[in-house]
């Protein structure tokens, strides 16, 4: 699971979307409107991370935005070094924006500014040096595959997978409606994330799912990364995710040096446990009513682990 977008509602749809792309090199879809709910939006998108997306709508309530309320305080966009950060604070400085708090180091590690948007809302530019260090998500080939990274010119095909309602049910999210829903996701999801390749055959190029090692959300560890796919039904049966898994543990274990691979699956999601125990995980517990997931089930998630061969006594 990962932060998807957040969404800001505003007066000042067009202004506000024109500050986070010259400020923050952000790259924005092209305007949605509903007439009849007064509705407009835009979704601005960066390099990696979630979205914004901006709304604005007829019957919006305009309240204060206080800094330790209740709720959501801020949100964070990360830079890539010091001097980006104070370039870019000073830059708001001289075009009138306030500063609500001067560049420093934080206690844990962060060199930051606080900034207030046209509307008020605080953002904080940040930099810490092992978040922005290089990863390339080089190809992976196994005998029958390629693991790569994904491009934008994956969207149909990501469509033509996604919109079963086979796979959502299995990876707990909404079989993608339109062509332009799977183009939003690729953006947000498959295009912004190191550690995720697209799995395709070797033999014709065609994209046939995906799989990943991001962060584990529930370890505060750098070297646990948690483990995450999903595969075509039509592909189903014939071998391919037990090559990938298998492919990606190597990659884990050796290239990233990573000491524990975890993964998570729904009880009912028995091919993806069997993908697991062939690879030798090892079924840590059950976290129970772990995720409400779209269409209001409630889930538990079946945990497993697996440590690096060379760590292991």
């Amino acid at each position: 699971m990962r932060v998807h977008h957040i969404a800001i509602w505003t007066f000042r749809l067009e202004e506000l979307r024109n500050f986070y792309i010259r400020y923050f090199s952000g790259k924005s879809n092209e305007k949605y409107i509903n007439l009849k709910k007064g509705f407009e939006s835009y979704f601005i998108y960066f390099d990696e991370g979630p979205s914004l997306e901006l709304m604005s709508r007829t019957d919006v309530q305009n309240t204060l935005i206080e800094e330790n309320r209740l709720g959501l305080t801020h949100f964070a966009l990360a830079f890539q070094s010091k001097e980006d950060v104070l370039k870019t604070t000073e830059q708001l400085r001289a075009d009138g924006y306030t500063i609500a708090g001067e560049p420093r180091t934080s206690g844990d590690g962060y060199f930051e500014s606080v900034i207030l948007d046209p509307d008020g809302n605080r953002v904080e530019c940040v930099y810490r040096k092992e978040e922005t260090s290089e990863e390339p998500d080089a190809p992976i080939e196994t005998e029958r595959l390629l693991l790569r990274p994904f491009v934008e010119s994956d969207a149909e095909a990501l469509f033509a997978c996604c919109r079963n309602p086979n796979i959502g049910n299995n990876a707990g999210w909404q079989p993608h409606a339109s062509l332009e829903e799977s183009r939003e996701v690729l953006r947000s999801v498959f295009l912004s994330q190191k550690g995720v390749w697209a799995i395709t055959l070797k033999d014709n190029g065609q994209l046939i799912g995906s799989i990943g090692i991001i962060a584990d959300p529930r370890r505060e560890n750098p070297q646990v990364r948690m483990l995450g796919y999903w595969l075509d039904e039509a592909q189903w049966g014939k071998g391919y995710m037990t090559e990938a898994v298998k492919a990606v543990l190597n990659y884990g274990f050796g290239t990233l040096k990573l000491s524990l691979i975890t993964a998570n699956c729904y009880p009912h999601n028995e091919r993806s446990q069997q993908v697991l125990k062939r690879q030798g995980f090892v079924h840590e517990g059950t976290l129970h009513q772990a995720e409400v997931t779209y269409d209001g089930h409630v889930y538990d998630h079946q945990c497993y682990y697996l440590t690096n061969p060379k760590h292991q006594k």
